[in-house]
């Protein structure tokens, strides 16, 4: 068991390289989810995702480069103008929320691949990267823009973190109190829309995704407080990371689809026996209820 176990380190660099990026994307993905997830705003991280996309195309357009810095600038504008789109939308009567989710989203990716297929066909950026990601085949590039970005999001999330919880659970009380609600919603996209680009190479545009929102809706069922939901989502992204990145490399599958279905697998073992709010828990309390009621 302990010889399976290290093997892989042993193969080369690629191991602790792809561990490193992937769990360090993971993390951050988690946190920031549990914030969109108390929002109920999970379904706008698929947005951002996608819409980064022909955000990184427009600045190679702009710029005719794709390094990281560029890559990151073009995706936060496009991302903030796509948040202030849906929420434009969202505010209207005749207009839900996921409907302008959706219709944001496919719009803005559907621009970016005609203008990937057309405008810029020598731009040499992989497509088939950047919607399913190569965890095992980290570039030097990517390694250092995860190791930039992911450490930035995180301290800034640790020093407006008061903010953003008051504003998670109670927006009107957070404006009667100062706080600046939409500057730390905006802020809020934005760290995820960077997250998201950070994470392109690691585990893919459609991935990143669950990493999102899978941890953090996790984490509601086992905790009640904010600083215990971060923690056991962190926990739960930590063990998908571990457990995938092996299942991947003896399975010789893909890394990152192999971390979000084993994501998935401990998302339905919360949602079955969480002491509190799974299902077969409540079934059984369910069944003694009866059988105390029907013996008294």
């Amino acid at each position: 068991m302990i010889q399976w176990l290290v093997d892989p380190w042993t193969w080369g660099d690629w191991m602790w390289r792809g561990m490193v990026t992937v769990h360090l994307v993971a993390i951050a993905a988690a946190v920031l989810g549990v914030f969109l997830y108390l929002r109920r705003m999970s379904l706008i991280a698929d947005a951002l995702a996608h819409v980064a996309l022909p955000g990184i195309v427009a600045a190679f357009l702009i710029s005719g480069s794709l390094d990281g810095p560029v890559m990151l600038g073009g995706a936060v504008v496009v991302g903030l103008v796509a948040a202030w789109a849906i929420q434009t939308l969202s505010n209207r009567p005749t207009i839900k929320g996921d409907a302008a989710i959706g219709i944001v989203f496919t719009s803005f990716f559907a621009v970016g691949v005609i203008l990937l297929s057309t405008v810029v066909r020598d731009a040499h950026i992989d497509t088939h990267c950047l919607l399913f990601g190569d965890v095992l085949g980290i570039s030097d590039r990517a390694l250092g823009l995860v190791l930039f970005v992911v450490p930035t999001v995180l301290v800034l999330v640790a020093i407006f973190f008061r903010w953003l919880a008051v504003s998670s659970f109670d927006p009107k009380f957070a404006m009667a109190i100062g706080v600046p609600v939409g500057a730390m919603n905006y802020g809020l996209m934005t760290a995820v829309t960077v997250t998201a680009v950070a994470g392109f190479e690691a585990v893919g545009a459609i991935l990143v995704i669950a990493l999102i929102i899978v941890p953090g809706a996790t984490a509601h069922l086992l905790a009640d407080r904010l600083g215990s939901m971060i923690g056991w989502a962190v926990a739960h992204t930590v063990v998908s990371c571990w457990v995938g990145m092996y299942v991947a490399i003896y399975a010789n599958t893909s890394a990152a689809g192999a971390i979000v279905v084993v994501g998935g697998v401990l998302y339905l073992a919360a949602f079955l026996l969480s002491p509190r709010h799974g299902r077969l828990w409540m079934a059984r309390r369910s069944l003694l209820r009866s059988r105390t009621s029907v013996s008294h």
